[in-house]
């Protein structure tokens, strides 16, 4: 059986008991280190009183399958196994896996990027997998839903819209967040937006939507959430670094006319750039580059010299 689930429709529907009796070779495709954490200790709670040991792939020898699978042991051999970051595993070590003798117990395999040794796994018998795929775009909230549901954090409507538009909009930062939050709330029936925003700042660049109200002369709205962020140096510079190249394409829009296909972010260049004359986008072009290079320098003068443009609107 090999099946692919969204996060939060994996722990709705799939059965809790799962590992309690399952026999022979598990896949686990996940999309990051939080996710796996979460699917694991979801998949081991369920697993009864199974006894079971963990080991990394390349840990894993022709000799150590040898003497636990096809040798008789004390014990009778009714240990399971879970092997991390099993990418590291031979393609011999593979088909000598696939030939295991696993009656009464499960050996997991978790993939943590894509190898052949996988794909040659996945079609052998006695072998299921589970894959939880990565969230789209426009099914982030229901990413920050689960991670509520799961920590049982009542958050406010008016919470979780802060924290979408606030924070990077992935599992481990949402999960890092609302057990911060819950730490500090362990109690409440509800977590109102004050709450969250005494404990976590806006840490979410989003370049496409800052680039957005620039290039239609937004200034004001530009810099009030350029200063709100609570940002390093690295990712200021490529911010700045993506801009000019935004001021570039604004200054010769004709470029999106070689294109067969005109995207959305095409569109709103070609509209942006009326507002605006060579000479002005060549003063901001080279106010960018300059914030650039004081990123490049770590030079904290960046900040005071933000906060400035922004008084100015």
């Amino acid at each position: 059986m090999h099946s692919k689930w969204q996060l939060w429709d994996y722990f709705a529907s799939a059965p809790k008991d799962f590992l309690a009796s399952y026999e022979g070779i598990l896949a686990l495709d996940t999309f990051g280190p939080t996710c796996l954490k979460l699917l694991k200790d979801h998949l081991m709670r369920g697993s009864g009183e199974r006894i079971v040991h963990y080991k990394m792939g390349d840990e894993v020898t022709k000799s150590w399958l040898e003497e636990e699978f096809q040798t008789l042991s004390l014990f009778g051999n009714t240990e399971s196994f879970f092997i991390h970051e099993a990418q590291d595993l031979s393609a011999d070590l593979i088909d000598i896996i696939l030939k295991l003798d696993l009656q009464g117990r499960f050996l997991i395999l978790s993939f943590e990027s894509e190898t052949a040794g996988q794909k040659k796994l996945l079609k052998g018998q006695n072998v299921s997998s589970i894959t939880i795929e990565e969230p789209k775009f426009r099914d982030f909230h229901k990413l920050l839903d689960f991670v509520c549901n799961y920590l049982r954090l009542p958050l406010s409507y008016e919470s979780k819209a802060w924290l979408l538009e606030s924070i990077e909009n992935d599992l481990g930062t949402f999960y890092n967040s609302c057990c911060l939050i819950k730490l500090n709330h362990p109690e409440n029936k509800e977590v109102t937006l004050s709450d969250v925003q005494k404990l976590l700042t806006v840490e979410k660049l989003d370049q496409f939507a800052l680039a957005s109200l620039f290039a239609r002369r937004k200034r004001k709205q530009f810099y009030e959430k350029l200063c709100l962020l609570d940002v390093d140096f690295d990712r200021m510079r490529l911010f700045f670094s993506f801009l000019q190249g935004h001021i570039i394409k604004m200054m010769d829009p004709s470029y999106s006319t070689r294109r067969s296909y005109a995207s959305y972010y095409d569109k709103e260049i070609q509209s942006a750039s009326k507002l605006w004359n060579t000479p002005d986008l060549t003063v901001e072009l080279e106010r960018f580059n300059r914030w650039e290079l004081m990123c490049k320098k770590k030079n904290f003068l960046l900040w005071h010299e933000l906060r400035e443009a922004e008084l100015r609107q």
